[in-house]
């Protein structure tokens, strides 16, 4: 599989390992955050998702997955529904929890790697 070429069948192939700098992957649109996503990897039933967005803006929700973030450019403020808040810069990673609600605002050259994980169906949000 070329560098930048996405798994996203779940496909156990060794051919189909995807690999390549974290932004090298096609990118999709992500109107909902002015931003722009895209799919690394994504298993057989789609539970697990590995992705990257580009992102703006700021917003409150219940987190509607599981998801481990990595900062690769910019910052993310963040704030936990009865926990703290704090910024996370480039090279810092969070672990949010489904159901938490959270408020966010993104520096305008945020971008993340994030692992979602959803126990129940597939993940919709890349």
């Amino acid at each position: 599989m070329p560098a930048g070429k996405a798994n996203d069948t779940g496909s156990y192939d060794p051919k189909d390992v995807p690999h390549g700098h974290w932004d090298a992957f096609p990118k999709e649109p992500f109107p909902m955050y002015d931003g722009t996503k895209s799919t690394i990897y994504r298993s057989k039933d789609g539970k697990v998702v590995f992705g990257m967005l580009r992102e703006v803006g700021k917003d409150t929700l219940v987190w509607p997955v599981d998801e481990c973030l990595f900062v690769t450019n910019g910052w993310i403020q963040i704030e936990v529904e009865g926990g703290e808040k704090f910024v996370l810069n480039k090279g810092e990673v969070m672990v949010m929890q489904k159901g938490q609600t959270i408020t966010f605002e993104c520096s305008p050259d945020f971008a993340n790697v994030a692992v979602f994980i959803d126990q129940e169906k597939p993940v919709e949000l890349v």
